[in-house]
């Protein structure tokens, strides 16, 4: 990425405000309300997305799963994930959008005759990932669309670690000691599908990259330091 990218470091802001969902976040940054599909297991060619404000509209929305579409449930709903091809032709190395016609513009708000307020209408590109959840967080900042890396940090780490980085082996110390084994999977499945995400996708953002990555690390370390207590806690109260 370009040498005036902010560079993402650790702040001082450790809690997550309940308005900081990066989904919400993408879309705000889209100007568009974020989206169910009416009838889930039957995924549209368009989308209207509701738009909050006529200004820097995206140009596709991804229907985002982790699952194969022939496991899908009756109510199953993929992500819907609004997105610009020309931020993510710039931000990843994969080519998940098809090549738009020769003339080809973005696509324009327009009202609608029965309901109140605009709306756009987006093709919709289906999109098979390792981890659908942690997919917002990475076109959040892999699009360059946010920069804060105390939010990144937020939501891939538990405060008390936050404040020891960069000493991976303290944070993962602290994660083994200070995470309830919940917290400690649901960190777990999060940071690992993020990292298979980067890889799969292909981000060039090295700073979110590293990141990301020491957040997975970290991680990893921690769930060993868990076993390994656990471990000789249960060797302890063998009987001699």
């Amino acid at each position: 990425m370009s040498g005036s990218r902010p560079r993402l470091l650790p702040s001082k802001q450790y809690i997550l405000a309940e308005d900081c969902d990066p989904l919400d976040l993408l879309c705000a940054r889209f100007n568009v309300a974020k989206a169910t599909l009416e009838t889930p297991s039957d995924i549209p060619a368009t989308l209207d997305m509701r738009v909050k404000r006529d200004a820097h509209m995206p140009s596709h929305v991804l229907a985002v799963f982790d699952i194969p579409e022939s496991e899908w449930g009756p109510s199953h709903q993929p992500l819907l994930v609004p997105i610009r091809v020309d931020l993510f032709t710039r931000g990843f190395r994969s080519k998940i959008i098809p090549p738009s016609l020769p003339g080809s513009t973005f696509p324009v708000p327009h009202s609608s005759e029965h309901t109140e307020g605009q709306f756009v209408t987006l093709p919709v590109i289906q999109l098979l990932v390792p981890h659908a959840p942690s997919i917002p967080l990475l076109f959040l900042f892999g699009l360059g669309l946010e920069t804060r890396s105390d939010l990144l940090c937020c939501c891939l780490l538990p405060a008390e670690v936050i404040g020891e980085f960069p000493a991976s082996p303290t944070m993962a110390n602290l994660m083994a000691t200070q995470c309830s084994d919940d917290q400690l999977r649901e960190h777990s499945r999060f940071n690992q599908g993020l990292w298979k995400n980067i890889l799969s996708l292909g981000p060039r953002d090295t700073h979110f990259i590293e990141l990301a990555q020491t957040a997975w690390n970290v991680t990893v370390e921690a769930r060993r330091i868990r076993q390994r207590n656990t471990a000789g806690n249960v060797l302890i109260s063998l009987p001699k």
